[in-house]
């Protein structure tokens, strides 16, 4: 059971990878094909978090997303699911 949930996670983290990825080239392939040069994400990423809050709420928001699913790759076991059945 270990190893499947731990498959699972992997599996899950690669996808979200390979979509950020995926969206980055989006991104600058746009902007290159609209004139507007592959300097400009990086223009744009200067006023995207701001603020001291917003950095905050972002990192936050990232660490509720990646700190349970730490802890279950170290256990190798999820919370049961009884209620599902």
């Amino acid at each position: 059971m270990k190893e499947k949930i731990r498959k699972r996670l992997l599996k899950k983290y690669t996808v979200i990878v390979l979509l950020a990825a995926l969206s980055l080239l989006y991104l600058y392939l746009g902007d290159w094909i609209f004139g507007y040069g592959l300097e400009n994400i990086s223009y744009i990423m200067n006023y995207l978090l701001y603020t001291a809050s917003e950095k905050l709420v972002a990192a936050l928001m990232l660490l509720s997303l990646i700190i349970p699913d730490a802890v279950y790759f170290i256990r190798g076991t999820q919370p049961g699911r009884e209620a599902e059945k």
